[in-house]
């Protein structure tokens, strides 16, 4: 079914409807499915410091990804068949899963904060009280 508008409405959530999407989408030309983050908001979570100007700076870039995946929502692909992958060519690519070892792992327990054999320990990201 092709579509001569930039997305689909057949695969929004019933529960939004068609002109609150299409003003939101019109006014700030981003994706609407996804809004714009706070960018302060999204480095705490990650727990990045970022001065002012850095959260001014990367606002818009962040805009535009988002941008590009509202972009990406809109292809019509339902003539397109599922797949796990790209197709190679026949060529079968893949390495055998082994276990390998990894010649830094001494440096890399020794830089982190808190470890627990075999794991890791980090600070919880999300559910922040």
């Amino acid at each position: 079914m092709a579509s001569s508008s930039f997305f689909s409405f057949s695969r929004i959530p019933a529960y939004l409807s068609r002109t609150t999407l299409k003003r939101r989408f019109l006014s700030s030309r981003c994706s609407p499915f996804v809004r714009p983050p706070d960018v302060a908001q999204l480095a705490e979570s990650a727990r990045i410091s970022l001065t002012a100007n850095e959260i001014e700076e990367f606002g818009p870039k962040i805009k535009q990804v988002i941008d590009w995946f509202g972009q990406l929502q809109a292809v019509n692909l339902e003539s397109i068949e599922p797949a796990l992958r790209a197709d190679t060519g026949g060529s079968d690519n893949t390495r055998a899963d082994e276990p390998e070892i990894f010649g830094n792992r001494e440096a890399m327990i020794a830089a982190v904060s808190s470890y627990s054999e075999p794991f890791i320990k980090v600070p919880k990201v999300l559910n922040k009280e």
